[in-house]
């Protein structure tokens, strides 16, 4: 019945820079006021992402920006893009 209540987690997409990343896949991000995220890896799905943005960070001519989801608890990068 439409009385009953229902829970809808609540999601965000925050935009980031990468400023590194780590050996084991950990990034560590900035975002436009300077703060910096370190809790966040490569993604595992889909699989060639994770590579992909290791390929356009190595390149090192462009920023290369993440798009990071978040929703009950978790957070995964789910895009990025080489800004120039």
């Amino acid at each position: 019945p439409s009385s009953h209540g229902t829970t809808v987690p609540i999601v965000t997409r925050t935009e980031w820079e990468i400023i590194d990343i780590g050996e084991e896949g950990e990034l560590t991000l900035m975002d436009e006021g300077g703060n910096q995220k370190t809790d966040v890896n490569l993604p595992g799905v889909p699989e060639n992402m994770a590579q992909e943005i290791r390929d356009a960070w190595n390149d090192g001519e462009n920023q290369v920006s993440v798009t990071v989801q978040a929703a009950v608890g978790q957070e995964q990068v789910v895009a990025y893009k080489k800004d120039s």
